[in-house]
């Protein structure tokens, strides 16, 4: 489909530009990036809409380019080209030209210098140009851009459509499927898109400019409603990106929403600092009390063996601020009277067992 819109882009120079009457935004930004495109292929381009333009579509760049006809008078209601009337010219056979209007008809008055006029009205020549066509011939490949029925564009289409191609570009279900290409389906969101599609794969051959490319992204936001109205394609999204990287710009009617929450502060990526706590000097462990030990026993007798051992002064112990843990407490001192209990006397008592004794002890705080 689209090598063969290429072919007939390359193969006609005369082409047009035809746009349903009362169009949206949507259809006449369309409309109008086609013909920014074939101007830029310089080709015999032109533009025509059978209604006036609206204030809703007159931010869109070319919208002076549009006519109500092509201006040869081949169509259904008239002309809007120029008439230019033409007659011989010799330096100083003609004083001034003017110009009256009586009863409803424009009179162009010749005044003759003092020489007077060497022609006769035989002589004078009428010639009526079409508009943006230099040729004056009507366009021989025209692309209507969301015209359903090519009836509603009759002013416009010549009556005796043979020899000219019609490419039909649409998106409504309710389109007739006149002409000879077609490419009309419902599945795509705006035409926008789809000359969008076009007119990229014509690339390296020409490259978009930002004017035809905010033309065509205004339409895909329009017709999407800036792709929050659910309907949004495949292809308006990759179109809007492409032309967003030609160089369009989400406009009023499509802006970029504001984020609704400040982005985060540099500051807020680390931790807030947590107010310093008064270092504690490690704690000295106190020193182990050593376990109480046993004198040497000369005579082993009952009542030396029971002799009650003070037990170690208890220091008051400071607690530290935190929690040690379990792993490092403090084994618990084996108290000496089951150090002496676990040393049993020996059955058979020493020699010395009835010589006088001197007690001899020891007590380590």
């Amino acid at each position: 489909m689209f090598q063969r819109l290429k072919d007939l882009v390359t193969q006609h120079q005369n082409i047009g530009v035809i746009v349903a009457p009362n169009p949206t935004l949507d259809e006449m930004a369309a409309g109008l990036g086609m013909y920014l495109v074939l101007k830029q292929m310089s080709k015999d381009a032109s533009i025509a809409c059978p209604t006036d333009a609206t204030v809703a579509i007159s931010s869109l760049v070319g919208i002076d380019k549009v006519q109500k006809s092509f201006g040869n008078g081949q169509g259904g209601q008239g002309s809007n080209g120029d008439l230019v009337v033409t007659f011989p010219y010799r330096e100083g056979e003609i004083e001034k030209v003017s110009y009256t209007v009586d009863n409803g008809k424009l009179n162009i008055v010749v005044k003759a210098g003092a020489q007077g006029l060497s022609f006769n009205q035989s002589a004078v020549q009428y010639q009526q140009s079409s508009l943006g066509t230099p040729s004056g011939s009507m366009p021989s490949l025209l692309f209507l851009i969301g015209v359903a029925d090519p009836a509603s564009v009759t002013s416009i289409i010549p009556q005796n459509t043979n020899g000219i191609t019609v490419v039909n570009i649409d998106n409504k279900p309710q389109n007739t499927g006149y002409g000879d290409v077609v490419h009309v389906s419902p599945k795509f969101s705006s035409v926008s898109e789809e000359i969008a599609d076009f007119v990229t794969l014509l690339e390296p051959q020409i490259e978009l400019d930002v004017d035809t490319s905010q033309n065509l992204l205004s339409g895909i936001l329009s017709a999407t409603n800036n792709f929050q109205n659910g309907q949004g394609s495949y292809l308006s999204f990759e179109m809007a990106g492409i032309l967003m990287k030609k160089g369009a710009v989400r406009n009023v009617a499509g802006s970029v929403a504001q984020p609704t929450t400040p982005p985060m502060a540099t500051s807020s990526y680390f931790p807030p600092q947590q107010p310093q706590q008064p270092v504690m000097p490690p704690m000295q462990s106190q020193p182990m009390m050593p376990p109480v030990q046993q004198a040497p026993v000369q005579q082993p007798y009952q009542q030396q063996a029971q002799q009650p051992v003070m037990p170690p002064m208890q220091q008051p112990v400071q607690q530290p601020a935190y929690q040690q843990p379990m792993a490092q407490q403090p084994q618990p001192v084996q108290q000496p009277q089951q150090a002496a209990q676990d040393q049993q006397p020996n059955d058979e008592p020493p020699a010395d067992w009835l010589t006088p004794k001197v007690y001899k002890g020891s007590t380590v705080l």
